[in-house]
């Protein structure tokens, strides 16, 4: 199968702190309202079982929104630090909370997960990204099929060949046009319409950036044969 690929090593951002926290101020706010009201529909309103599991999905996904705003806003006020997570585990809470919202669209999650995985990360952007990239490859399966997300013990692919861990998902969508491949971790670039922000795969740039990590991206839009892979690396040290 022929492949288009496109390969970013990735370095610190240089400035746009202050941006991003004024923006998760104003919309933590808002953010803040929203879960209120949801708990208080939860306390006057009647629903029936499967509306009970939606309402406590769209809870937790507020309020974990309101704690990426949080985050943003407490790392441009003081260093943040990394902390020696099972990134593993970490990748099977995010896989387990989207299995069954994409089971429902018809797309099942073959995933699998080294042991002894446990490196310093910071755990809140990390999380967001693999969520991003999970939510990607769904919207691009609408006729739903398996996706795979797999994370391995690995050593860097050139360079100084580190040790560290490589999380791979892949999806077998329709692919990326080479003409976007270059452009898909821009921000705000989106091939979604007005349905895309061009927010998510710019801020997976940006977190493997923060881990002095390396990201690659595989598509092919080959009929029979699309799909993408997304292929991170995070060094051990």
């Amino acid at each position: 199968m022929s492949r288009e690929n496109a390969e970013r090593r990735v370095r610190a951002p240089a400035e746009g702190g202050t941006m991003a926290a004024s923006l998760a101020h104003e919309i933590n706010n808002p953010l803040d309202s929203l879960l209120n009201l949801l708990y208080l529909m939860e306390s006057e309103a009647k629903f029936t079982e499967k509306g009970h599991h939606y309402l406590t999905l769209a809870k937790e996904e507020v309020h974990r929104i309101s704690q990426i705003a949080h985050e943003v806003m407490k790392e441009v006020r003081f260093t943040v630090i990394p902390q020696d997570t099972n990134v593993p585990n970490l990748l099977r809470s995010v896989v387990d909370f989207y299995q069954p919202r994409f089971g429902a669209r018809g797309i099942s999650i073959e995933a699998r997960y080294c042991p002894d995985g446990e490196i310093a990360v910071y755990p809140g952007p990390l999380r967001q990204a693999f969520s991003n990239l999970l939510l990607n490859a769904a919207d691009s399966m609408p006729r739903g099929g398996t996706m795979h997300a797999r994370i391995s013990l690995a050593h860097e692919w050139s360079g100084q060949r580190r040790r560290g861990l490589r999380v791979t998902f892949a999806d077998h969508g329709g692919g990326i046009a080479s003409e976007h491949l270059s452009k898909i971790f821009d921000l705000f670039f989106t091939t979604k319409g007005q349905e895309g922000t061009g927010l998510g795969l710019s801020l997976v740039k940006d977190t493997v950036m923060k881990h002095d990590g390396v990201l690659r991206v595989r598509s092919s839009t080959k009929s029979g044969h699309s799909g993408s892979i997304f292929a991170m690396f995070l060094p051990a040290t």
